[in-house]
């Protein structure tokens, strides 16, 4: 979508996409939902979710970058 904005070197889009940490927006709605008896169960598995992905994508976008040849740039 920002290609005809942007020209990104090769595995920069990878990278950005793997290492996007996309937790907020979903803690945000979980926390916004309405007092019931459903809501604490949702925010739970909400939060671990996000650290889930969190810990699994912060682990690993290293090797990923190295996957991608972009490991020099980055380090």
């Amino acid at each position: 979508m920002l290609k005809p904005f942007r020209n990104f070197s090769q595995g920069v889009i990878p990278i950005m996409t793997w290492g996007g940490l996309k937790g907020g927006i979903s803690v945000a709605i979980a926390l916004s939902l309405p007092d019931g008896e459903w809501k604490p169960t949702i925010l739970t598995a909400t939060y671990i979710v996000v650290i889930f992905s969190i810990i699994v994508q912060g682990l690993t976008v290293a090797r990923l970058a190295e996957r991608v040849g972009r490991a020099p740039e980055l380090m």
